[in-house]
């Protein structure tokens, strides 16, 4: 059975890039620009499932994705899957989403090629899919590749066949919200991808053949996150193993702050495209970054040391997938997201490299000219570096534990008492974060003009009022 998939597209959450000036050091690596792409509004035969053939290859697959070398042997693996318990996500995250999670199986299917599948038939009923591609963004202004190069569909018979016009990773898909025994899938026809899994890929084998694997994309995985990069960018890797925990602390680090688990029921997933939906890097599932980070988000050197602005884009939108939309008001989505930046910053890179933005002289006068300025909060929402530096400050007074007591706080609250409205959020962060400092900072918000009401100011009133020194500038700390 064949389909057609019109290009409807959905732009997803821009989110803040580095500064430009960050890109520059990478442009060497990126792939060359392909010609331009269908019309926009077309509409493009992008899959093939049940029933398919052999279908033609897509002209601009060879430019991105990439080439399956013809020579590449196909293969038969057997991929086993589960158990799995039914989990329902993440649901008080700020990115809420009951999603699926995507089983790397380190096959890669061909621009064009039929694959075969083979599933048991009391797992035909489990919503599992087989999905082609990780590139999954639908762009609107799609100038470097197609607008839609990925296919996910239903695995509803016992043996189908899948294909896709630009090839791509195949995974299997199954949703967290089921129950599902150990199974076994049966796939046919696919090429071998370079795939290695901490813990389990020795480095010998990585080293004299996983790596050399002929598909185009590769994959780096742990049970907490799993890297998709150009197999170009790993051929010369020779220690994924330490690249990998690496990765594992990031992830663990975010976990401590936010006050969840560090097991995961999924791992999170970070891919670098030609083209992305939205602004530099974005959150979601997967992280979607630009093709030229992919070198530094597998460059170990670089990212202990924070040597390269990537680094600081790579934990921002893995903050953004652990904040809670109950301690981010408006005007705060791009900055409490940096908390998790900085956390990582000093337990994983130790603070070395540090951002101009983030520098004690930049700070002090950006502070400065927002208080003379008139402290407006509508200059503080526009801003998400000035914004930092307040939430910097009860950080450098109060410490971590501070952050992680009152993230624990909210994470416990009965849905009735999690704030509905922008002022209720800003209110509760003001009650909540002084009690648990001990200290009145209604006279703080107010100084950074971030307005919180009466009511939320009075129930602090007997604590103790607190400001950091020379603040506002000029003045004395208490």
């Amino acid at each position: 059975m064949r389909f057609e998939r019109s290009l409807r597209l959905g732009l997803t959450f821009c989110l803040l890039a580095p500064p430009a000036v960050i890109a520059s050091a990478a442009t060497a690596e990126e792939l060359p620009v392909p010609a331009a792409p269908a019309s926009e509004g077309a509409t493009v035969e992008i899959g093939v499932v049940t029933g398919a053939t052999d279908t033609k290859a897509h002209p601009r697959a060879k430019d991105f994705p990439g080439e399956v070398p013809q020579d590449a042997p196909r293969v038969t693996r057997t991929i086993k899957l589960g158990p799995q318990k039914a989990v329902a996500g993440p649901s008080r995250s700020f990115r809420a989403r009951r999603l699926s999670k995507w089983h790397s199986t380190g096959l890669y299917a061909a621009p064009g090629q039929t694959i075969t599948l083979t599933v048991p038939e009391d797992a035909l009923d489990k919503g599992l899919q087989v999905r082609i591609g990780c590139h999954k963004d639908r762009l609107r202004d799609s100038k470097r590749r197609e607008p839609v190069i990925t296919t996910s569909d239903p695995l509803a018979e016992a043996t189908g066949t899948a294909a896709n016009q630009f090839g791509g990773s195949i995974y299997i898909d199954v949703p967290q919200n089921v129950d599902l025994r150990p199974i076994s899938i049966k796939i046919e026809g696919a090429v071998l991808a370079p795939h290695f899994i901490l813990g389990q890929t020795r480095l010998e084998d990585w080293r004299s053949e996983i790596r050399n694997r002929p598909a185009p994309w590769a994959e780096l995985e742990t049970r907490k996150i799993v890297l998709s990069v150009p197999s170009a960018v790993i051929r010369d890797l020779d220690d994924p193993r330490s690249l990998m925990e690496f990765w594992d602390g990031v992830m663990d680090a975010q976990a401590a702050l936010a006050m969840i688990p560090t097991k995961r029921a999924r791992p999170g997933r970070m891919v670098a495209d030609i083209q992305i939906s939205a602004g530099y890097m974005h959150a979601g599932y997967p992280i979607m970054m630009q093709l030229r980070s992919a070198k530094v988000l597998t460059n170990l050197e670089q990212l202990k040391n924070n040597a390269h602005g990537d680094v600081w884009g790579f934990f921002h939108e893995l903050g953004h997938n652990h904040q809670d939309y109950a301690w981010t008001f408006r005007g705060a989505s791009e900055v409490t997201c940096n908390l998790f930046t900085l956390y990582c910053m000093e337990k994983l890179c130790h603070n070395q490299n540090p951002r101009r933005e983030v520098s004690k002289k930049f700070r002090q006068s950006r502070i400065r000219r927002h208080i003379e300025g008139g402290a407006d909060f509508n200059a503080w929402m526009r801003d998400p570096f000035l914004a930092l530096q307040m939430y910097m400050q009860l950080q450098e007074a109060f410490g971590w534990e501070a952050f992680q007591k009152v993230f624990a706080e909210y994470r416990e609250l009965p849905r009735d008492q999690r704030p509905r409205s922008d002022d209720d959020k800003r209110d509760q962060w003001l009650v909540r974060f002084s009690k648990t400092a001990g200290k009145n900072l209604g006279p703080f918000f107010e100084g950074w003009g971030v307005p919180t009401s009466k009511e939320a100011r009075e129930s602090i009133a007997d604590l103790p009022t607190w400001m950091p020194d020379d603040f506002p500038p000029g003045a004395e700390g208490k």
